[in-house]
């Protein structure tokens, strides 16, 4: 993962040369979004969690699945469940699962296309009501 100033969503599935949407097209972890106050707490380089996109003030945990999220003027997003951290992360750095719980960020759709730049502001849209709600797990 790099930090890159602008990037390409293509819609159903997720940016262009990542490897999110090339495994299953159309499915729901297309995109990985980081709030920036979770990022900054876990005090890691960017990229480290594989997070694709981070969002400055809004908190995304407290999002349902479902939420619609606009970045920039083109690209609209679809949360699809939070990102559950998994044992990968204790290589980055021993105690990390247990640490990044409740703070890896939103997995999500894309469902229009286009291109976000680095600045571009994000806005509420609205919740699909028939969005799945996933079961969010307990710590293990």
């Amino acid at each position: 993962m790099k930090r890159v100033p602008e990037a390409q969503a293509l819609e159903g599935r997720g940016f262009v040369g990542d490897r999110h949407g090339k495994k299953k097209p159309n499915g729901k972890r297309q995109l990985l979004l980081l709030d920036e106050a979770s990022h900054d707490s876990l005090r890691l380089g960017p990229g480290a969690l594989k997070e694709n996109v981070v969002i400055h003030g809004l908190p995304l945990e407290s999002l349902p699945p479902g939420q619609r999220l606009a970045l920039g003027a083109e690209v609209v997003v679809e949360l699809t469940e939070p990102c559950v951290p998994c044992s990968k992360l204790e290589r980055i750095r021993p105690g990390l699962l247990k640490e990044s719980w409740g703070r890896r960020g939103q997995l999500a759709k894309v469902l229009r296309g286009g291109t976000v730049r680095e600045g571009d502001g994000v806005r509420l849209l609205d919740v699909n009501p028939d969005a799945p709600r996933p079961i969010r797990p307990k710590l293990p």
